[in-house]
């Protein structure tokens, strides 16, 4: 496929999420329905599109590529599943995150090993990172928005919390390190890495809330944020994949 003709695919992918992201969160404010599901999986289907043309406009066939798709994948799986009604279908959603979240982990040691020669999965450094924010997280849930963390759905949450923060701080790790590189695409791909890190992270807290926090189940503010931050996380993982690896 000719360079010209995937950009032009990309910017379409972002137009129509761009346009399917508001619609989706009007329409499943009732409540899940088969107009929510449809409007979710089109965005979620754009975000993996957009990783798979920015592969095909890079060239890029680096393992990190690979695993950063195969994260984009599951995420898809997770948007379809906990979007249908059902404690088993929301079992199936959560793993699929979780294994989403542990494939981008994969993806940024990969990409560590290619640049850096990095041969530990996880420095003392970053284990104490994950540690504090994992604790940070704690102290906000139990003590300022009061909910209870000894429930079965907070455990899981915690045990999920330590993924994401695992993949948020090799983010930040990684993309720091990129940055001393002084490569000229340094700047946009630690945008497209740490921002969806970060943004993946945000997200991902404010979700927690709206799930089993019963104040917080109808503030719609809240999920307006919790929605925006998602699909900017994936769209921005899958763009560094125009950069990194390549």
């Amino acid at each position: 496929m000719k360079a010209p003709i995937t950009a032009i695919l990309m910017t379409l992918a972002i137009v129509v999420e761009l346009i399917f992201v508001p619609l989706f969160l009007k329409a499943q404010r009732p409540g899940i329905s088969k107009t929510s599901r449809l409007y979710k999986m089109i965005c979620a289907t754009m975000f993996v599109l957009i990783g798979i043309l920015s592969c095909v406009y890079s060239g890029n066939k680096s393992e990190f590529a690979v695993f950063m798709l195969i994260g984009l994948g599951l995420s898809w799986i997770g948007d379809l599943f906990l979007h249908i009604d059902g404690k088993k279908y929301f079992i199936v959603g959560f793993i699929s995150f979780s294994a989403a979240h542990v494939f981008y982990i994969i993806a940024y040691s990969k990409a560590s090993s290619l640049y850096f020669h990095e041969k530990a999965f996880l420095s003392l450094y970053e284990i104490i990172a994950v540690a504090c924010l994992e604790f940070i997280m704690f102290i906000v849930y139990k003590f300022i928005k009061k909910m209870d963390m000894k429930s079965p759905p907070m455990i899981a949450c915690a045990f999920y919390g330590i993924v994401l923060q695992t993949m948020l701080v090799k983010s930040f790790v990684f993309s720091m390190e990129y940055l001393k590189l002084g490569k000229p695409d340094g700047i946009s791909a630690a945008l497209c890495l740490l921002g969806g890190g970060v943004m993946f992270f945000l997200s991902d807290t404010s979700l927690a809330p709206l799930m089993f926090h019963k104040p917080d189940r109808h503030n719609h503010s809240l999920k307006d944020f919790n929605i925006d931050t998602y699909f900017t996380a994936q769209t921005l993982l899958a763009f560094s994949m125009l950069f990194i690896g390549v």
